[in-house]
C-alpha cells in the first residue's frame, strides 16, 4: 500500500482526550504531525467520525481543542488506536502546537 501521508510525523508520548458525540475516549497521542496524529486507544470510533481532541502539551495551561476527523482505525493488539486528521485549526491552537513541533524536532536532531 502506498504511503499517504504528506506531512513529517514526530514521535511524541501526549495525554488526550478524543471527544465525538457518541464517545469519550482518554489515550496517548502516539506521533503528530502539522496534519493529524495517531490516538493510541483501547475504545475506537468509526472512521468518518468528526471529533474534539483536548491534547495536553507541555508548557500550556489548557489542552488545546483541535477538530478532527477520524480517518484510519487500527485493531492490531498493542497499536490499537485511530488516526485523526485535523480540522482548521484556530490561530490559539495552530500556534502551541507548531512550536511544540518545532521544539520536538531540534531535540530528536541533537
Amino acid at each position: 500500500m502506498a504511503e499517504q501521508r504528506t506531512a513529517q510525523r514526530i514521535p511524541v508520548r501526549l495525554r488526550a482526550q478524543y471527544r465525538s458525540n457518541g464517545a469519550i475516549i482518554d489515550g496517548f497521542v502516539d506521533n503528530l504531525s502539522r496534519t493529524g496524529l495517531f490516538l493510541l486507544a483501547d475504545l475506537l470510533d468509526t472512521p468518518g467520525t468528526e471529533a474534539l481532541i483536548e491534547l495536553d502539551l507541555p508548557g500550556t495551561a489548557e489542552p488545546l481543542r483541535l477538530p478532527g476527523e477520524v480517518v484510519r482505525v487500527d485493531t492490531r493488539p498493542g497499536r490499537s488506536g485511530m488516526g485523526i486528521r485535523f480540522g482548521a485549526l484556530a490561530d490559539l491552537a495552530r500556534r502551541p502546537l507548531a512550536n511544540f513541533m518545532i521544539e520536538s524536532s531540534y531535540q530528536t536532531l541533537h
